[in-house]
């Protein structure tokens, strides 16, 4: 996977170049101040699937609460796939299933208001979600619910929304008429619900394609935020996920900003039950390092109830939050053997990302001006380790697929 998302992002450097003409929007023409910073929370999916339950979301969302987990910022909890009725009602209207949610979403969405959270609901662009349930698309493009469902999120109090593709869209579909789809779903979700953060996934289905840049740059025109990888499920190991979308993500930075992120997935600590990573407490780890560093959302999906204190400990992290949460944007890469470093602003400094791109264990030696930093002498902060060294260069030895995260600062003379 390493070596085909060097391949993508290979291709993607191309493109990018034609597209660099419009960056991400300014930070005045935010949609969303909810959105304004990397979103930060927690999601169903891979935890539930499809079969999630109001009380699972209500035991998750009060985990958030009483971990602390929600003061140290993630504060919205996302209701995934599978919601649902099997049909609409007579009027058109969603609803959702009640078997699973007896109590309806308006009151789950008091609920979790209630805790202090934000609630967030999911839908598709097309006909049919990915769970084959009713999505907001009609069968001809001016035959859709964008509007009917918007008003309808709004009554029920939702402040957050994902719109994802799984087809069910009209005959002769083209990336422009579905990139305009996802945008008028976007006017929609923003005329209804004032600060609603939009989130939607138009890129990832033109992963590794010639126009995937170009759907990314639209997607910065209207979303708050948009998937540019590949599902974590659908890879093969740790190192596959966390490395393979550093590779893929680094090219897009120009697109992201205030109010407008890349969006790298979920974050998957512990055995989600729906999909069971079974990743180390040093590949969670990792996993934070590469979306803190590339100010990623931070969505949690997994039983936060069966986290050890090392695994929260390592979500609640204040250095890496603030490193995600400063909504700066990698300014350059340099490798040295197998190991890169990720460069960007932070914090009085440099917030770097060492990062082994190798199949076995490796060394990489970096100069401080290779790093961002102009004076002779440094310190460096292992956000990690919760160290603080004092050097004229770095020298860092990494287990293959592994990260770590140093705050440099230049020492004055």
């Amino acid at each position: 996977m390493i070596k085909r998302a060097a391949a993508v992002a290979a291709s993607l450097a191309v493109a990018l170049a034609a597209a660099l003409s419009t960056t991400a929007p300014a930070a005045g023409a935010d949609p969303a101040p909810f959105g304004r910073l990397p979103v930060m929370g927690y999601n169903t999916w891979y935890q539930y699937g499809a079969g999630a339950t109001e009380q699972n979301v209500l035991q998750q969302a009060r985990y958030l609460v009483s971990s602390g987990l929600a003061a140290a910022g993630y504060d919205t909890v996302n209701l995934d796939d599978g919601w649902m009725a099997s049909a609409r009602t007579a009027g058109g209207a969603l609803t959702w299933n009640t078997a699973r949610f007896p109590d309806g979403i308006p009151w789950l969405a008091g609920q979790i208001h209630a805790l202090g959270l934000k609630f967030g609901i999911y839908e598709a662009i097309g006909t049919r979600t990915c769970q084959n349930l009713p999505g907001s698309g009609g069968a001809t493009a001016s035959g859709n619910h964008y509007a009917q469902d918007a008003r309808t999120f709004a009554a029920w109090g939702v402040d957050f929304v994902k719109v994802d593709e799984c087809g069910g869209l009209p005959s002769g579909t083209t990336l422009s008429s579905l990139t305009t789809a996802f945008e008028q779903y976007g006017a929609d979700l923003h005329a209804a619900i004032p600060g609603v953060v939009y989130s939607e996934e138009l890129p990832i289905y033109v992963l590794g394609q010639s126009d995937f840049v170009t759907a990314v740059q639209s997607s910065a025109g209207f979303a708050n935020m948009w998937r540019v990888a590949a599902d974590e499920s659908t890879l093969d190991s740790a190192s596959d996920t966390i490395l393979g979308h550093l590779a893929a993500d680094l090219h897009l930075h120009a697109f992201a900003g205030p109010g407008h992120w890349n969006d790298l997935d979920m974050l998957v600590p512990g055995t989600p039950s729906a999909h069971p990573f079974g990743w180390s407490l040093a590949d969670e780890q990792s996993q934070l390092s590469v979306w803190a560093e590339e100010a990623s959302p931070l969505l949690i999906s997994t039983d936060l109830t069966t986290l050890t204190p090392a695994e929260l400990a390592a979500l609640e992290n204040p250095d890496i939050i603030a490193i995600d949460q400063s909504g700066s944007q990698p300014a350059t890469a340099v490798t040295s053997g197998h190991i890169e470093a990720v460069v960007k602003k932070a914090d009085g400094g440099q917030a770097v990302l060492f990062a082994n791109l190798g199949t076995g264990s490796g060394t990489g030696t970096f100069t401080l001006s290779q790093l961002g930093i102009s004076t002779p002498r440094a310190t460096g902060y292992n956000v990690w380790k919760k160290t603080t060294t004092t050097f004229s260069g770095v020298t860092v030895t990494l287990a293959a697929g592994q990260t770590e995260t140093v705050v440099i600062k230049p020492v004055s003379s």
